[in-house]
């Protein structure tokens, strides 16, 4: 699942690089409140914006058992790949791609609530968190470790099982396809593939919700405004990338280079001119107004670094590690030195760069304009 994904249900097409962990979603209650949204953006990020339907705010709140949770590649591990979940969340959008922010996110895993607050930023707690199904009746419970926040109850399907009509507020809760995240002080965005949901219409019965009410948004939460069930589907989720773009429909990598620097034409043409089979790069002056606007979302080491700076796959690199990425773009003979130079220790590499950087106007003329392609 390499190649970009533009199924029919889908509202924007997925990465072209692949997937980075499968998993499944399976007995999910899920439980939606109207919510106030001067209280709801007090928990959000700075870059998003609540996603309103027919000018309502909703925030769910879901138990459900994650499965077969296990990185491309990989076998699942009993005792490690399974586990209840319970999260709160809320609905987002940036440049136009609607999406799901997660409160928190509590799991009945030492290994999710360790690996994915450091790889994703997502707010994973760890708690004793259990989901069975008696019958027909889902049985839910958790209890966060750190302090107590507890989720309590049961729920029941009923109805037909159907999927959600396009422009319905079920099609606005469930068809979701990526998160928003904070990660080191940068917005980012993971997208998430799954064919449209199938559910039913459900009851509960809710004995304790402190993970809810822990927010205070002024919610009964005891009595949700909405309750679906589902048998759950398969998910496939990518690596986060900055959520800032230069264009939302453009997802080339991107290199910014001083546009008053003749090494840095040098270089932008270099690679220009020698690009791989199928490769694509853009190419910004850091001073652009493009690349200043991404620029200025990522952490603040990046922010002001003074360097030449390569978005790939969504992810920032800087100075050395920026430069030794572009043989990457180019044909096979000059890709093949990338290992060689990805050896010699960053600190080595970085002292190069900066030796470079200091003496490039004695040795490259400055250009008169920016000449290098810019589109």
């Amino acid at each position: 699942m390499g190649a970009r994904r533009d199924d029919g249900h889908l509202p924007f097409p997925m990465p072209p690089r692949s997937y980075a962990i499968s998993q499944e979603w399976r007995e999910l209650t899920f439980m939606h409140w109207k919510v106030d949204p001067e209280r709801l953006k007090t928990h959000l990020p700075s870059g998003l914006e609540i996603d309103f339907f027919e000018e309502e705010a909703y925030v769910g709140v879901i138990p459900f058992v994650m499965k077969n949770v296990r990185p491309k590649g990989l076998p699942s591990v009993p005792g490690i790949s399974t586990f209840a979940e319970f999260n709160v969340r809320t609905y987002v959008i940036k440049d136009g791609q609607p999406g799901v922010f997660f409160l928190t996110l509590d799991a009945k895993s030492l290994v999710t609530c360790s690996y994915a607050p450091k790889a994703y930023g997502l707010a994973y707690r760890y708690a004793k968190a259990k989901v069975r199904r008696e019958g027909e009746t889902l049985h839910w419970r958790s209890c966060r470790s750190s302090d107590g926040a507890q989720l309590v109850g049961t729920s029941t399907a009923n109805g037909s099982i159907r999927s959600a009509e396009p422009a319905s507020l079920e099609h606005f809760l469930f068809e979701r396809y990526c998160l928003y995240t904070e990660h080191n002080g940068c917005l980012r965005r993971a997208y998430v593939y799954h064919q449209p949901w199938t559910f039913q219409d459900g009851e509960v019965n809710l004995e304790a919700n402190s993970l809810l009410e822990s927010y205070d948004m002024g919610l009964e939460v005891l009595n949700p405004d909405l309750i679906h069930f589902s048998k759950g589907l398969p998910v496939k989720t990518w690596s986060i990338e900055v959520a800032e773009r230069i264009d939302v429909a453009d997802q080339r990598d991107f290199l910014f280079l001083d546009g008053d620097c003749g090494l840095c034409h040098r270089l932008a043409t270099f690679i220009d001119k020698r690009l791989g089979a199928g490769k694509q790069l853009g190419y910004r002056p850091i001073l652009h107004e493009d690349a200043q606007r991404i620029i200025q979302t990522l952490p603040t080491k990046l922010r002001t670094a003074d360097s030449v700076y390569l978005i790939r796959n969504g992810k920032p690199y800087i100075r050395s590690a920026a430069g030794i990425r572009g043989v990457l773009y180019m044909r096979w003979y000059y890709k093949m030195w990338f290992p060689f130079l990805w050896l010699i220790p960053l600190p080595l590499r970085n002292i190069g760069y900066r030796l470079i950087a200091k003496y490039r106007h004695m040795f490259f003329k400055r250009p008169t304009e920016c000449l290098f392609r810019v589109d």
